[in-house]
């Protein structure tokens, strides 16, 4: 497939909105009787070893140069290892909304990150969409049903959220991109995975308690699979070929549009009410991301 095909791009990063906005509710479940950084763990792991094993069958080769290898590092370990971790201690600490609210701000801190290290240019118009896609992802979020709890209780776990978020948008996002020009998404993905899994595993053995990971319950292996293969193998490659094609920024666009497929898969699926100001909310968003997008 042409890579300076737009259409295509985009389409790929449509695919990523559609696996990582079920992902939520569907990887939800296996938490009930699996601990989310065992889940994570085996997920990173198996992906990683499986991508790998394809690019060396498509490729012939996966190796990587020398002096690319502290970047990988980098990638893996805090964008995908410390990322998680940070994640799920501050879910622990903070409440789920906080949490998810939290999340939303990745689009602006590659932003912020790329504009200050001139990695790429944003302008303007890019910060004014980003914002208006904003407001409409917390109309969504902030249901009737929702509550913000913004209290010295769960200070340290909205904290430990936002760095988790930061970690994601500069190492998982941004530092992908020169990369990308050498090796393809799936090899620079695989080993990614690999790295990340193996801090999760470092994280379980020495930092955490260990009686927690005993197992994956019955509720977990559906969920399993479909954060392996789907949200994991297909819609990592398609996020790091987003990134390839069309840049950080765009790409980091896209993470707006997750709240507003989440709330129609959670609707259809599990029956959960969608409010009218959560379809101004979405359409919000859209005017923002067009605004954004616009040339």
């Amino acid at each position: 497939m042409d890579r300076n095909d737009p259409g295509a791009s985009h389409l790929f990063l449509v695919t990523v909105v559609f696996l990582w906005g079920a992902n939520v509710a569907i990887v939800k479940s296996a938490y009930q009787d699996t601990h989310p950084v065992l889940f994570a763990a085996i997920r990173f792991t198996v992906s990683g070893i499986l991508m790998l094993g394809f690019a060396l069958w498509r490729e012939k080769a996966i190796r990587i140069q020398r002096e690319h290898w502290f970047g990988l590092l980098i990638m893996g370990g805090v964008g995908i290892g410390i990322y998680q971790i940070l994640w799920s201690l501050g879910l622990q600490r903070t409440s789920a909304t906080n949490s998810v609210l939290i999340f939303t701000v990745q689009p602006l801190l590659g932003a912020l990150y790329v504009d200050w290290t001139k990695k790429e240019k944003v302008d303007r118009r890019r910060y004014v969409g980003m914002l208006i896609a904003l407001a409409g992802v917390i109309l969504v979020i902030l249901k009737p049903t929702a509550k913000l709890h913004l209290s010295k209780e769960t200070l340290p776990g909205d904290i430990l959220n936002l760095i988790s978020a930061a970690c994601a948008a500069i190492f998982f996002t941004v530092w992908p991109k020169p990369l990308l020009r050498i090796y393809s998404s799936v090899r620079l993905m695989g080993y990614c995975m690999i790295i990340g899994s193996a801090v999760l595993w470092i994280s379980i053995l020495f930092g955490l308690r260990f009686t927690v990971f005993g197992y994956v319950g019955q509720k977990g292996w559906w969920p399993l699979f479909y954060a392996i293969f789907l949200s994991g193998i297909i819609g990592h490659t398609f996020w790091y070929e987003g990134i390839g094609r069309l840049g950080s920024t765009t790409t980091l666009l896209y993470l707006y549009f997750i709240p507003v497929w989440a709330t129609v898969f959670n609707h259809f699926f599990i029956g959960e009410k969608i409010f009218t100001q959560q379809i101004l909310g979405g359409g919000l968003i859209l005017l923002g991301v067009h605004y954004a997008l616009k040339e």
